[in-house]
């Protein structure tokens, strides 16, 4: 149940993105996405001015800086005040930056458990640096700090949820990106003429290759055995090849000046409308892997 809201939440996340005007052509989520960071810096420069200690540090108690920072102050106020007055705005821009912010926390997560399993692995560690000790300690002074914010963040159910999901949403687009590897060198393995153009007729080298292509075609095996991730792949080439399409459309040249701008501005529309889908498929299909 709890994976079905964050699958929700991530889903309405990517509409908020891809929403468009289709009256005048224009993407509304570009103008929201601008108008949500004017929001953030408006209230950061507010939050500035209406703070003594933090305005006297930032423009090392010059009191002509500090009056010039309180007067935009001002104005940023009255501007943020109107913006904050549109409650569907806010609302999507809640959304937004609540996406933005699960997503660095699921990017620290990854940091920090990659840092503090490199500190308890004496091998690696040995290995990845040279067998320093200096930088042995650096690095597990740093796993411990990191060891603490780890447990602190991995203390929020709800986060450890949502980084399953993106995690999971990340692994697949992975493992599509490397069959798709896996089988360029394999055909390029079986293929002499292009096997001899691209090693120069290097017989060491395209030994080497087919040698890799062997092993290849071993993990090509496993990651195709699994029919799910197979489609899933599909779906997500499916998208792609569809936002390639809206792009080209793009580029299409029309007989007018303004005709052109129109077409551009609603193929931009397309091309956001696109590439929100392919993330929507990824995070659809990565969380229809998990439910199996």
């Amino acid at each position: 149940m709890q994976l079905t809201s964050i699958f929700v939440s991530l889903l309405l996340t990517t509409a908020v993105v891809a929403k468009g005007d289709k009256k005048n052509g224009t993407t509304k989520a570009v103008s929201e996405k601008s108008q949500c960071r004017e929001i953030t810096t408006l209230t950061e420069l507010v939050n500035l001015a209406s703070n003594s200690t933090k305005l006297a540090d930032r423009t090392k108690n010059n009191a002509t800086k500090i009056a010039e920072i309180q007067a935009k102050a001002s104005e940023a106020s009255t501007k943020l005040t109107t913006l904050q007055s549109n409650a569907t705005l806010v609302s999507e821009c809640a959304v937004i930056d609540a996406a933005a912010k699960t997503k660095d926390q699921c990017a620290s997560v990854r940091f920090l458990e990659r840092l503090v399993k490199l500190a308890a692995n004496t091998t690696e560690l040995a290995d990845k640096t040279k067998n320093n000790a200096t930088k042995i300690a650096e690095i597990q002074a740093k796993a411990s700090d990191a060891s603490t914010k780890l447990t602190t963040l991995q203390s929020n159910a709800t986060l450890v949820s949502e980084c399953t999901v993106i995690n999971a949403a990340a692994k697949t687009e992975e493992e599509c990106s490397s069959i798709k590897s896996l089988e360029k060198l394999i055909k390029l393995a079986a293929n002499s003429t292009e096997l001899a153009k691209k090693t120069k007729n290097n017989a060491t080298k395209a030994a080497a290759i087919q040698a890799k292509a062997a092993t290849a075609q071993t993990k090509l095996t496993a990651l195709q055995s699994n029919s799910t991730l197979v489609a899933a792949c599909a779906s997500i080439k499916a998208s792609k090849d569809g936002s390639k399409a809206s792009e080209a459309d793009s580029s299409s040249s029309t007989s007018t000046s303004s005709a052109a701008a129109s077409t551009t501005a609603k193929s931009g529309a397309s091309i956001l409308d696109a590439k929100a889908g392919i993330l929507s498929t990824v995070v659809i299909v990565a969380v229809g892997m998990m439910m199996l």
